[in-house]
């Protein structure tokens, strides 16, 4: 659905109901260094995890012949693959800090390389800045930090050992065309990898995620208060452009009139969002339910990892019920409630005497 034009008085509906929705908009985990005092509203201080799928080209060979791929397919497929991920990954390894991390790890791939610093950044005890010209000097500079990556590198090339990444388009593809094949897709799913990578903002992102900056900047400056003298090194926040979207929408139903939006979904304030997502940056605030076992045969462990098993499991996640708020005052709107979904279950009340004669009202479906 698309805001269009405003709906007047007459034709504006009274009432937008939501349940279980906003938590289905695709969220963007971003990632702030902690060090230097970063200017939060400076789109350039930011990065964005982004995600990865890789797996060995035995393993994606036996898959797609599985899949009854022609000869010329599968060779042109292939060939696509080395080249993409060589061009992306040994472009990586290329730069200022590429060239530095492989001056200290010279035996590792591009890959390694690549997914070493990524994986440092998360290591606390080395307090690692987000800016390249720190990182190339502590890289050149800091022999600890050279051996850490040098094992760092060494544990995942193992793992990496003859891997292609598999392109979003790719692995889309792929995966549609294993739908009818289940025992296919578990296979792909017990060889195919996936790891994060973290990337600036593109302008465009910058663009999308303006209004989110300035909408929070107290709030964010106040997480980085509290945690940079915690010895935490990037605060994690978890963004869901499509949150503001849909109260613009919401806003475009009413239109002109007086009405009500109520939105129920798992959900949480900014700040209790921002601890989670920073103190756990692993989960990125995404979880697998419990899964009927019938449907887990043969399939890798789902639970370790919430993009595991994608598309096979269901997922959940926390709404930010305080950006929706945030949202709704761009446009006019008045906050009345926020709180757990039995504050709507307050429609009568009942008497309870406990002790030498002291009354409390307690709500229905309450408890004492």
């Amino acid at each position: 659905c698309e805001a269009k034009e405003r709906a007047t008085e007459a034709s504006g509906a009274s009432v937008v109901l939501s349940n279980e929705l906003l938590d289905a908009f695709a969220p963007v985990k971003l990632m702030l260094s902690m060090y230097a005092g970063p200017n939060v509203s400076d789109c350039g201080v930011w990065q964005e995890m982004r995600l990865v799928h890789l797996i060995s080209e035995t393993d994606l060979l036996k898959i797609i012949q599985a899949l009854h791929y022609s000869e010329d397919r599968v060779e042109s497929l292939l060939y696509d693959l080395r080249g993409d991920t060589s061009d992306m990954f040994c472009g990586i390894r290329n730069t200022t800090v590429g060239q530095a991390a492989a001056e200290c790890s010279p035996e590792s791939s591009c890959l390694a390389i690549a997914f070493g610093l990524s994986e440092l950044l998360g290591h606390v005890d080395l307090h690692l800045p987000a800016a390249a010209h720190n990182m190339r000097l502590r890289l050149r500079k800091d022999n600890e930090l050279c051996a850490r990556l040098r094992d760092v590198a060494k544990n995942l090339e193992g793992a990496m050992e003859n891997a292609v990444v598999l392109p979003r388009q790719v692995y889309r593809q792929v995966r549609h065309d294993m739908r009818d094949k289940p025992e296919v897709e578990v296979v792909f799913l017990s060889h195919v990898q996936t790891r994060q990578v973290p990337v600036p903002l593109s302008a465009d992102r910058c663009g999308e995620l303006s209004r989110w900056m300035a909408s929070h900047h107290a709030r964010i400056q106040r997480l980085l208060d509290v945690y940079r003298p915690l010895g935490y090194p990037i605060l994690h926040l978890l963004v869901r452009p499509g949150e503001w979207k849909f109260v613009e929408l919401a806003d475009c139903l009413i239109g002109s009139g007086s009405g009500y939006s109520l939105s129920i979904d798992y959900g949480a304030s900014f700040e209790a969002l921002g601890h989670s997502h920073t103190v756990d940056p692993f989960s990125d605030g995404i979880f697998t339910p419990p899964v009927p076992q019938e449907l887990l045969v043969g399939l890798p462990d789902c639970f370790g990892s919430w993009a595991t098993c994608a598309g096979r499991v269901d997922w959940t996640t926390f709404v930010d019920f305080t950006n929706i708020a945030e949202a709704g005052k761009h446009h006019g709107w008045r906050t009345l409630a926020y709180g757990p979904q039995n504050i709507l279950e307050h429609i009568s009340r009942r008497n309870v005497t406990v002790g030498s004669g002291a009354v409390y009202n307690v709500p229905g479906y309450a408890m004492l």
